[in-house]
């Protein structure tokens, strides 16, 4: 008899300890731990997103603003350097021919003193109409024409060979120089820039409105209806 008691109360206490109903609560905690887990998850790739169209962003706005390249070519000019490629890749050499050097420094620093205060960031971000661009050109241009006739023997141009590239040289750079402002046409640049930021931030915007897509539910949504 006693063997007995003890063995029911021995299945109470077993039945006690492994309690294995589910409440609603818990059925609730789970739904709640599960759209926060989602959340989470949505909230990390949205932020990695915006991290890699930030930078994808930041090296298209280095090159449509970029004037390195610009100046570096104009600067070769101005010293008579030979371009050439190799297996090594791209180099730039100066001439042996002295008569192919056509500015010595004096020359070089004092063009690109002028040149870099049109070819810059500034511009390139600034707005122009047309016709303000061929009145500022047609001002450097006779600015640039009195200062090489006033300093030509100063600046290296010593020549007849040399001086036959006066010419080149002036409508050379008039051009280089255009084509920097012509990236500042009616604020070309500054307003890709900013269609691109929108486009990075919010996505390609449709042509057309679309109906809402419906929300898909997760697993445990369906499982409890």
């Amino acid at each position: 008899m006693a063997e007995q008691e003890y063995e029911e109360v021995d299945d109470a206490e077993g039945e006690d300890q492994f309690d294995d109903s589910i409440t609603d609560d818990d059925i609730n905690n789970l739904v709640t731990r599960a759209e926060k887990a989602e959340t989470n998850n949505m909230n990390l790739t949205r932020s990695l997103s915006a991290m890699h169209s930030e930078k994808k962003d930041g090296n298209i706005l280095h090159l449509q603003i970029s004037t390195d390249e610009m100046l570096a070519k104009l600067e070769h000019f101005y010293r008579g350097d030979v371009y050439s490629v190799d297996d090594d890749g791209e180099h730039w050499n100066k001439p042996e021919d002295k008569d192919l050097i056509t500015f010595n420094e004096y020359g070089v620093s004092s063009l690109m003193e002028v040149v870099t205060k049109y070819i810059d960031r500034n511009t390139i971000l600034s707005y122009y109409n047309e016709e303000r661009i061929y009145e500022i050109l047609g001002d450097l241009g006779d600015e640039l024409v009195l200062f090489i006739l006033c300093n030509y023997v100063k600046m290296g141009l010593d020549t007849n060979f040399k001086k036959t590239k006066f010419r080149m040289i002036i409508t050379t750079t008039l051009h280089i120089i255009e084509s920097t402002y012509r990236r500042a046409l009616r604020g070309k640049t500054i307003e890709e820039i900013n269609q691109s930021r929108v486009i990075g931030q919010f996505g390609e915007i449709p042509k057309e409105i679309s109906r809402p897509a419906q929300v898909k539910k997760g697993w445990i949504q369906r499982f409890v209806g």
